[in-house]
């Protein structure tokens, strides 16, 4: 078995032992089963959303629909807007940090999923034909345009999905992040002063009010988006710099319009979040909640898979 297949198969395995035992409690037979994909830059989230997509489509009959919150960016032109709103302010300068994505298209295309395909199946039991339903738009982001920088295409060339939808894979580099609490942030910021290593130094090329934006607009992603998902699945990796070399690869393979210069002062503006947030998802269970007497329910419902630089699958969890 090739690393590529590996990959698909641990994941497509985990999310189908789920889907059957989650399909087992009321609350989630008439829902679609959403599946959280975190990972960082480059490391492949896409090609593997697609091709676990296609796997779970053709091995076991399901329709799967899947999803980026890349394609839920702002506009080109709301994006200058946020920037001039925050001068100086380099995370939110463009694309990529929380804050810089429509958080209410994204619920609203989630939402119109889950509900469409609830509606799917009460049509079924009722004797009615279910395909006069409505398609769903998913958006569709182009990062190409405007040299680089990118833009949402029009809708009318939005991606349309008919139902139903037995699973849905949403991905994502920052999905799963959660915020700190203000004491939190302002304890690791200190840290970081105290500290030499290459890492911090990327945290304190920003200063502390920038951060706290950062910090701020991530509860938002935790309010509207997070409350779907059902699974989790974080693709790590066991060195967090391998993004710089693996979006330099990807630019060169599909042309971005990003020169090398560009393309590592984009990926350096990841970082602070990298390390601020990164941590916690690497060793707690996604759903877990302090105080939390639910929180025997959580185990098994998180995957971590690591990679080496080459991309290879080199460790496994289930948390």
């Amino acid at each position: 078995m090739n690393n590529i297949t590996q990959k698909i198969h641990e994941i497509s395995r985990f999310i189908l032992n789920n889907f059957n035992e989650l399909r087992k409690i009321p609350s989630l037979t008439s829902k679609p089963l959403i599946v959280g994909i975190n990972g960082p830059q480059g490391c492949g989230k896409t090609t593997l959303v697609e091709n676990v997509s296609k796997y779970l489509k053709d091995t076991n009959n399901l329709s799967v629909v899947s999803c980026s919150i890349d394609d839920f960016y702002l506009t080109y032109k709301d994006q200058k807007k946020l920037s001039q709103k925050n001068l100086g302010n380099l995370l939110l300068e463009h694309r990529g940090e929380p804050g810089t994505h429509d958080i209410p298209l994204g619920t609203r295309t989630l939402k119109n999923l889950c509900i469409t395909h609830e509606n799917f199946y009460k049509k079924l039991e009722l004797g009615i034909n279910p395909s006069e339903l409505n398609e769903v738009l998913i958006p569709v982001y182009d990062k190409s345009l405007n040299n680089g920088r990118g833009d949402r295409i029009e809708k009318e060339n939005w991606i349309k999905v008919k139902p139903p939808f037995n699973i849905i894979l949403f991905e994502g580099w920052l999905l799963g992040y959660k915020h700190l609490c203000k004491d939190q942030l302002e304890l690791v910021y200190r840290k970081a002063q105290n500290s030499s290593s290459s890492s911090s130094s990327k945290l304190l090329s920003h200063p502390l009010s920038h951060l706290s934006i950062i910090n701020e607009n991530l509860k938002n992603y935790e309010k509207e988006w997070y409350p779907f998902l059902d699974l989790f699945i974080h693709i790590d990796t066991k060195d967090i710099n391998y993004v710089y070399q693996w979006r330099l690869e990807q630019e060169r393979k599909i042309s971005l319009g990003m020169t090398d210069e560009q393309v590592y002062d984009f990926v350096k503006r990841y970082m602070p979040a990298y390390e601020l947030y990164l941590p916690r998802l690497r060793k707690e269970n996604f759903f877990y909640e302090k105080n939390d007497f639910n929180n025997n329910q959580c185990h098994g419902r998180h995957l971590k898979i690591v990679l080496n630089k080459n991309r290879d699958l080199v460790d496994k969890t289930l948390m």
